[in-house]
């Protein structure tokens, strides 16, 4: 009948049975493709299914599968997606790519993991920021690093801390600063080391301290200096010198040694002696010679 045609071919038979199982399978629509050759049996496919609640469009490719859109491609899910890709997945974008994730997002590397950006990359975190790293971590600056904290900052060194500088370094603190040290402690410069302060300076040990060089020691300040020990002594290899702008006192119990810069008078034991230019002079005592 020629209003009736047919495809020979494309009746179904032994040979070509029908691709879904009737009657159970009523509810199914399909196109197959099977692949050309008589021991094939690939075959492409496009399934509607049409039970209820059940609804459903399936694609089956034997091999590729490729979509061409010559213009805009727009995609709505109202629940959930999954993807999964066996081989290896790539994506190339040629301008902006933007996501928007209300929830959470998890992501989960088996192997190594590369970023590369070759700009600028912002991250803004509304909250808090964890990294958590188990082995080793690298971070490498070409340029300027800088680092702004509105809070407190706490670093945590289980073993041991090294830094380098091979310029200039420069710290400004606005308040106190403490250093606890359970054991040594050691500064090293190869040129000069100056430590000023606008009020005190205190150095204390609970045991002893000793100040060393090679050269000169000056002990320089514009106005008093005290030395309180329970003992002191002094050992001079070569020469001592001692000058004072007004006058020197050695004083030991009641006894003292007071030299001016016209006279030095000796007062012990009730005796008094004065040198000056006048002469020597005793007081409150007898001069003998033995």
């Amino acid at each position: 009948d020629i209003d009736k045609p047919y495809v020979s071919g494309s009746l179904y038979n032994t040979t070509n049975p029908i691709p879904s199982t009737l009657p159970k399978q009523d509810h199914i629509t399909t196109l197959s493709s099977k692949t050309i050759g008589a021991q094939e049996y690939g075959y492409n496919q496009l399934c509607f299914s049409n039970l209820k609640d059940n609804e459903e469009i399936y694609i089956r490719a034997q091999k590729d599968y490729r979509e061409s859109i010559n213009n805009n491609f727009s995609q709505t899910i109202h629940n959930n997606k999954d993807s999964k890709v066996q081989g290896s997945y790539s994506e190339s974008i040629t301008k902006y790519h933007k996501q928007e994730i209300l929830g959470l997002k998890d992501v989960r590397v088996g192997a190594e993991y590369l970023t590369n950006v070759a700009l600028s990359k912002d991250t803004i975190v509304g909250l808090s920021h964890t990294l958590n790293i188990g082995a080793s971590n690298t971070l490498r600056v070409a340029n300027d690093s800088s680092e702004s904290i509105g809070g407190e900052r706490k670093v945590e060194v289980g073993g041991s801390s090294k830094e380098e500088v091979g310029g200039d370094k420069t710290e400004i603190i606005e308040g106190d600063s403490k250093n606890h040290i359970n054991k040594g402690y050691e500064l090293y410069a190869t040129n000069g080391i100056s430590l000023n302060t606008q009020q005190q300076f205190n150095l204390s040990s609970n045991n002893y301290i000793i100040v060393s060089s090679n050269e000169d020691l000056s002990l320089q300040t514009k106005k008093q200096l005290t030395q309180t020990a329970d003992s002191s002594y002094t050992n001079i290899e070569s020469n001592c010198e001692v000058q004072a702008g007004n006058q020197i006192t050695h004083q030991v119990g009641e006894t003292t040694i007071t030299a001016t810069s016209d006279s030095v008078i000796i007062k012990a034991g009730g005796v008094e002696v004065t040198i000056d230019s006048k002469g020597l002079i005793v007081k409150g005592g007898e001069v003998k010679s033995e």
